[in-house]
């Protein structure tokens, strides 16, 4: 199976490598977008020179909560697709995560028709008071270098919202079958509307990609979708999010909570592939046991 690694990294060059030389087997080829704030020199020094690490070009800025992470994540998308290789599967992962199973497991998984991504609720942009609903019920104006116009985020209710369906919101990070990817991009192109809109609303990559995915004939395949789980509570509690273990639960932390060596226990009997998020220094001891355990 090829499998399409795309890495939107802007820190922590040295865990970069980490995570690549983890992953690497054959079949594999990473597509790696570093923010152009900061130096791409030392990242492909940590990476190595392989030819099958592609640091893709051009670059953007990239500004959390802004739709220049959705362009950075088509730019892999099409940088991969017209590499020469037909890749069977796209996996979306960050600088800051780190694989939890080994790659026969990740092979298996993948070789599946399942579609890795978390759904977590639908979005109402006429429900200015609920936090989620606000994403897209108000102009934002992240990625914007006007700081005046910035400042202006979320203060403007949307008066033109996305009529084309339902809009619903998740986590970022995923990993999809080149026929889902391929209908995404379709539809992209066949919808200009859809990337205008998507320009003002708020961590759009959360809801870009998982809306088309809801209104396609891939929506069944969805790992983890709130409207299909049996217990409402119980999908709320998890820390499963699709091919990820991400912690959006942990009290009296910053959220997601950066994993440590206290979550060893939990990433070993997580279902998912991956987890996040990984810091290099308060997850030294944690990436250490991990390496060391995927070693074998």
């Amino acid at each position: 199976m090829q499998i399409a690694y795309l890495i939107a990294a802007h820190h922590q060059p040295n865990h970069l490598a980490k995570l690549i030389r983890t992953l690497d087997s054959p079949g594999c080829t990473f597509f790696i977008h570093i923010d152009a704030k900061v130096d791409e020199k030392m990242f492909k020094e940590a990476a190595g020179s392989r030819s099958n690490i592609v640091f893709i070009q051009p670059r953007g800025e990239i500004t959390w909560g802004g739709f220049s992470i959705v362009r950075a994540t088509l730019a892999l998308l099409s940088a991969a697709l017209e590499f020469d290789r037909s890749f069977q599967r796209f996996c979306l992962l960050s600088g800051s995560d780190f694989p939890i199973k080994n790659n026969a497991q990740i092979l298996s998984d993948f070789a599946s028709i399942k579609e890795f991504m978390s759904v977590n609720r639908k979005l109402d942009p006429s429900q200015h008071d609920g936090h989620h609903n606000r994403y897209i019920g108000f102009y934002w104006f992240i990625d914007s270098p006007d700081e005046s116009l910035k400042n202006l985020s979320g203060r403007m209710p949307c008066v033109k919202p996305y009529e084309g369906f339902a809009l619903y919101h998740g986590s970022g990070w995923w990993a999809l079958t080149r026929d889902c990817v391929e209908y995404i991009l379709g539809f992209i192109a066949s919808d200009v509307t859809y990337c205008k809109f998507f320009e003002h609303v708020f961590c759009s990559d959360e809801i870009f990609f998982h809306s088309i995915l809801k209104q396609s004939p891939f929506a069944s395949r969805i790992t983890h979708d709130f409207e299909t789980a049996p217990d409402q509570a119980e999908y709320a509690a998890s820390n499963e999010h699709g091919s990820h273990y991400i912690d959006w639960n942990a009290p009296g932390v910053r959220l997601p909570k950066v994993l440590d060596l206290q979550d060893f226990d939990k990433l070993l009997h997580s279902k998912c592939l991956f987890a996040r998020k990984f810091d290099e220094q308060e997850s030294g001891e944690l990436i250490a046991r991990l390496e060391k355990m995927l070693a074998g």
